[in-house]
């Protein structure tokens, strides 16, 4: 009785094994493929149309002034005299103005550049932080590039007047200090200011610029950066006119997406930092991204970096002087180059705005003495993007779970039940163990001995 059992319960075994060694490759490739498909799909965008109650973002507009030869050459002539050195000028002009070459520089081992050189670009990137600077360091070198209140006039949104330094902040960029309206990284806050809906309308600004300038319109977390593909950016010159009517389409992410990792939802949110750039920027965008990787390479292959870039009190980064930025013009294409393959995510939170009307550019010089700039959404966006999570860590484990189940008719219960049964017979089943090992040495040296 009791060996008819013992051989029921070895059939038993060789049926489990050989079911087990024909499914596992067929169960190993199922569980590899719910793998894959968690990864690669566990985001999802889909089209929302119920527009009723949505905060629609209005843009950020940032405004950096462009050279000015003639205010240039009139500053220069009050700041070191009638008879200096004409190559200073153009020397001035490549500092304040800094687009990444600096032509002039190599002259600076033949002539005499400006002494207070450093005072200059410290002033020029931080008028934002004047309250810390001595007044005779302020009045020294500040005239060179345009201050807010002397560019910026007759501010108006949703038809109300308002200070115009007041809300275009100064943002430190890569063509140096601008100003810029509802942007994060300028108001030091990560939520939007700015915002449209039912109650208010299509929101619109109005202002006038009593300079030339590089205008450019963008989601509130960038910031404008050399070759900004995608970024809206038109040169308005003094005394023309520009209007931009656009419309926008919102990105809205469900509260789930923040438990995913970065890798899964391929995007980063303002508070996530790259933990190795240099923190420039408060808020992660994948501009400010870039500006901060290009950094890192001007450090590496100069030990310094534009002093647009360089900002004592916030990051305390080396600063070029003119042999760093002879270095820098030098390698300026390397760089350009190499920055493209920034690891840089996209951000979660970026807004699209595409232009649906864009006011034709004067070819004659300008005669009012201030350019008038409007930008407007066009309506109410009636659609936008939402970014759900369409697959969580638990989603897979019930694939998972029901896979085992089909294959192995099994469960979390039964193993438990299994690991409680081998606790409860553990002295049988180790019996049994030294059994079967002392019986097969023993067999194998019989075996040994014969041969």
């Amino acid at each position: 009785m009791r060996s008819s059992r013992f051989h029921g319960f070895i059939l038993k075994m060789i049926l489990y094994l050989v079911t087990f060694y024909h499914t596992l490759p067929f169960f190993a490739n199922v569980s590899v493929s719910l793998l894959n498909s968690y990864l690669s799909s566990s985001v999802s965008f889909n089209l929302d149309t119920i527009y009723l109650n949505w905060n629609s973002t209005f843009p950020a507009i940032t405004v950096c002034e462009i050279y000015n030869a003639e205010r240039i050459w009139d500053l220069s002539d009050s700041h070191f005299g009638v008879e200096h050195d004409m190559h200073v000028d153009d020397f001035i002009s490549e500092i304040v103005f800094y687009r990444g070459v600096c032509s002039s520089c190599e002259d600076c081992s033949k002539m005499r550049c400006p002494s207070n050189f450093t005072h200059l670009v410290d002033v020029v990137r931080l008028v934002a932080y004047a309250a810390v600077l001595p007044p005779s360091y302020i009045r020294e070198s500040l005239q060179f590039r345009t201050k807010c209140h002397q560019l910026l006039v007759n501010c108006t949104y949703l038809n109300k007047l308002f200070d115009c330094c007041d809300q275009f902040l100064p943002l430190p960029t890569e063509y140096g200090l601008c100003f810029s309206f509802n942007s994060h990284q300028a108001r030091k806050v990560s939520h939007v200011q700015f915002t449209n809906n039912r109650m208010t309308g299509p929101g619109h600004l109005s202002f006038h610029a009593a300079a030339d300038i590089q205008l450019y319109v963008h989601a509130p977390v960038d910031v404008p950066y050399q070759f900004s593909e995608g970024m809206i950016r038109e040169t308005v010159l003094l005394g023309h006119y520009k209007e931009l009517i656009l419309n926008v389409i919102e990105v809205h992410n469900d509260e789930s997406v923040q438990d995913l990792s970065m890798e899964h939802r391929r995007c980063r949110y303002g508070h996530e930092h790259v933990p190795e750039r240099m923190g420039i920027y408060d808020f992660y965008s994948y501009s400010g991204c870039v500006v901060e990787c290009t950094v890192l390479l001007q450090l590496d292959n100069c030990n310094c970096t534009s002093h647009f870039m360089a900002i004592p009190g916030q990051n305390y980064l080396p600063a070029c002087d003119y042999r760093g930025l002879i270095c820098l013009t030098r390698i300026r294409d390397k760089i350009m180059t190499e920055r493209k393959s920034c690891e840089c995510m996209s951000s979660c939170e970026e807004p699209e705005y595409n232009i649906i009307y864009n006011s034709a550019d004067e070819d004659d010089e300008g005669s009012d003495e201030v350019s008038e700039i409007r930008v407007a959404l066009v309506e109410l966006p009636t659609q936008r993007y939402v970014r759900r999570v369409t697959k969580t860590i638990l989603d897979f484990l019930i694939s998972l779970g029901g896979l085992v189940g089909l294959f192995f008719n099994t469960s979390a219960l039964r193993i438990v039940e299994s690991i409680v049964i081998c606790l409860r017979y553990r002295k049988t089943i180790v019996k049994w163990v030294k059994r079967l090992f002392l019986g097969t040495v023993q067999y194998l040296q019989i075996l040994d001995q014969s041969m």
